[in-house]
């Protein structure tokens, strides 16, 4: 069946995936440099002045941070899927868009919220043990 309207406002709401899609894909780009950053504060201003019952906490974050940093290339993965899919959209207004494509988005705007989240919490908890390290290991032994 070939359709004889065409929808701009439609086109317009593609193109503000396409673009929200994009945006992801910087999102992503500053969580690996954050998980940069949070590993080269453990590796270089943390675990040179631990004890040992504060190295185990600083593997749990580093494990915390190694199972987010796994989880990017699946998610770059998965957005440049969709951008593929939607710029088929866009540029191809025979096609059909299907529901699969609204579900397809939305499970990886979970995805991606939770990974954001992930991140944050992982940072704040860190700051909270950095904290704790500093204010311990300033205190004056009398």
């Amino acid at each position: 069946m070939k359709k004889i309207i065409k929808d701009l406002q439609l086109d317009d709401e593609l193109q503000e995936l396409y673009l929200e899609c994009k945006h992801w894909l910087s999102d992503i780009h500053f969580e690996e440099d954050e998980i940069r950053f949070l590993r080269k504060v453990i590796d270089n201003y943390l675990v040179p002045g631990l004890k040992n019952e504060q190295l185990i906490e600083i593997n749990n974050f580093n494990g915390a941070l190694a199972q987010q940093d796994a989880n990017i290339p699946y998610l770059k993965s998965k957005i440049t899927g969709l951008l593929k899919l939607i710029g088929i959209l866009i540029n191809e207004t025979d096609k059909e868009i299907r529901i699969e494509l609204v579900e397809q988005f939305a499970t990886l705007e979970t995805e991606m919220k939770t990974l954001f989240e992930a991140v944050k919490q992982i940072k704040k908890l860190l700051f909270l043990f950095t904290e704790e390290v500093m204010r311990t290991g300033c205190e004056i032994v009398e």
